[in-house]
């Protein structure tokens, strides 16, 4: 199999990886980075020509053209997580799009969308990752790649590929829940896994080394801790159970040490390079800060190994195409033809002339019939879609009047407000504590109408003494009409 390349760039740095098939076996033949700063102190970072750079390395180490895959960050796409309600998987593809249509805030035809499931719903639908890219930032990596003399054949998301290659490992506990720290240059990936498959992620600008610098590894440990606490509320009350650092030697495990402290969980190390197939050149002069090509490994180990990739925005998941209604009329066809050239063949121009117009109709036919399934699915995807989101609740507007009916604080103060959806409508659990006993029954009052069925609440001493000397809990169900 021809050499593959896997490139990707950002503002300071670029960095390529170049693997071949050999036999059965994937080998890494290079993995280098290109500086991409400025050749003169202060000189305008925007006037560098990333595509002239990365041209003048490649050639450097004769690399020529060859297939190319871009990895793509969060910083250049918009992700969304999309609940779908429950339909075939062929129909998946375009239930996404019309979804997307309305969670995106400039998603049009233009923009190149693809998605990963990451889970059912309660009703049984599904929950999507959906990532889309829009036609500026496809043109200025297309130009980039064109001045590098390079032709992408895929546009991979960074975080997905580097859970790829974090996913092989054989030891993955499937239930537990993994944070994937990938230090790069200015920015890192905090992703969350589940058995190798990513079902939540960030990413995170760096102001300074965490390497190297106890004050960022510090504001590093702050955004993981946000990210674990996201992720936990994303997956229903799941926890992380540990967390890998992409890179290997004593300043990553310095940082996973800190980290571990400061966050009560396990930390360790993750050596990209370690367990893969590597040049004995590349193996005895690997690069600086190995951990920033995690990503370009697994995409090169996924293509190279025909491993769908997670999300390629280059080549996303499409509409299953309908079997032709036309291949059952071939052999009547056939005949019908045998008969017609027999029974015609001394009026040759009046046959061709009625063929040509056969041949027009059964176009015209195709066409048409095509426009229609297409129309019939897009249909009953919106219908799914309406049907779905109007019994759904507005939480501001609940929110709201909870706030302009609750007591004064003098009175009472809640401590703790869970809500929820449940089918056709959601539900408010509220903790709190009260001054006095009854300080709810006017909130309860005012709550209570058609579609909100207020459960009274459950009072007793509060334990822990003060200004509030009872708690309370209660239930609000919300009940929504179909509109």
């Amino acid at each position: 199999m021809p050499q593959l390349l896997a490139l990707e760039w950002n503002a300071s740095e670029a960095r390529a990886v170049l693997a071949a098939l050999r036999g059965e076996s994937a080998i890494i033949e290079q993995a280098f980075s290109i500086s991409l700063l400025p050749d003169s102190p202060g000189e305008d970072e925007s006037k560098v020509d990333v595509g002239a750079r990365i041209a003048a390395a490649l050639s450097a180490r004769g690399i020529g053209q060859v297939d190319t895959l871009v990895s793509v960050g969060r910083s250049q796409i918009e992700l969304r997580h999309l609940s779908l309600p429950p339909a075939p998987d062929e129909e998946l593809p375009e239930l996404v799009r019309f979804q997307a249509m309305r969670e995106f805030n400039q998603l049009d035809e233009q923009w190149l969308l693809d998605f990963l499931p990451i889970g059912q719903t309660a009703e049984g639908g599904q929950h999507v990752m959906a990532a889309a890219i829009g036609p500026e930032a496809v043109a200025r990596i297309n130009k980039t790649c064109e001045a590098a003399g390079l032709k992408p054949t895929r546009f991979v998301l960074r975080a997905c590929a580097a859970a790829s290659l974090w996913g092989r490992n054989e030891a993955i506990e499937i239930a537990q829940p993994r944070l994937l720290v990938d230090l790069l240059t200015d920015e890192a990936d905090l992703t969350v896994l589940i058995g190798g498959q990513v079902v939540f992620l960030r990413t995170t600008r760096l102001g300074g080394d965490p390497l190297q610098e106890a004050e960022h590894a510090r504001l590093l440990i702050t955004e993981i801790r946000r990210t674990m606490a996201a992720s936990q509320n994303q997956l229903g009350g799941q926890k992380v159970a540990s967390i890998i650092v992409c890179g290997a030697g004593e300043d990553y495990a310095a940082l996973a040490g800190a980290i571990e402290q400061d966050l009560g969980a396990t930390a360790e190390c993750f050596d990209p390079f370690e367990d893969l197939k590597v040049r004995r050149r590349l193996q005895n002069n690997l690069p600086d800060h190995a951990g920033r090509f995690t990503p370009l490994l697994g995409m090169v180990l996924d293509e190279l190994e025909q491993t769908p990739h997670a999300i390629d925005l280059l080549n996303p998941r499409q509409l299953a195409k309908p079997p032709s209604r036309y291949k059952k009329f071939v052999p009547w066809a056939v005949a019908a033809a045998v008969l017609i050239g027999a029974f015609f063949a001394y009026r040759f121009y009046h046959r061709s002339w009625l063929e040509e117009q056969i041949a027009d109709l059964k176009a015209e036919t195709e066409v048409l019939d095509e426009a229609l399934v297409h129309g019939t699915t897009a249909r009953k995807a919106l219908d799914k879609l309406e049907a779905w989101s109007a019994t759904d609740v507005v939480w501001l507007d609940e929110l709201r009047e909870l706030s302009q009916e609750f007591p004064p604080a003098k009175e009472a103060m809640l401590t703790r407000l869970v809500l929820s959806s449940a089918a056709p409508g959601g539900k408010m659990t509220l903790e709190g504590v009260t001054e006095t006993p009854g300080a709810l029954e006017p909130l309860i009052e005012a709550l209570r109408d058609r579609e909100h069925q207020v459960k009274t609440s459950d009072e007793s001493a509060a334990t822990s003494g003060g200004h509030y000397g009872w708690e309370f809990k209660s239930s609000v169900g919300i009940r929504r009409e179909v509109r």
